[in-house]
């Protein structure tokens, strides 16, 4: 295996989500859930997704049309 090589840097929607990534968007689901933005079904149905998702893309996804989305950092947790 040659060290040397580079790779491409991975886009971020590509990287692994960690269990911290997981809990920033549940905590922006609850908050959505609070203000009236999304029904208790709603919620539910992507909090589900959100523990399921492997990837931030995925987790994007179930965000992307909340405003809390667009406010704080959309980095992941953690970046090598």
């Amino acid at each position: 295996m040659d060290l040397q090589k580079q790779s491409a840097p991975t886009p971020a929607a590509e990287l692994r989500a960690s269990d911290a990534d997981r809990d920033r968007v549940a905590d922006i689901l609850r908050e959505a859930l609070a203000e009236g933005r999304l029904t208790a079904d709603e919620h539910a149905e992507r909090v589900d997704g959100v523990l399921a998702a492997r990837t931030l893309g995925e987790l994007e996804a179930f965000i992307r049309d909340l405003p809390a989305a667009h406010q704080g950092p959309a980095a992941p947790a953690y970046t090598p």
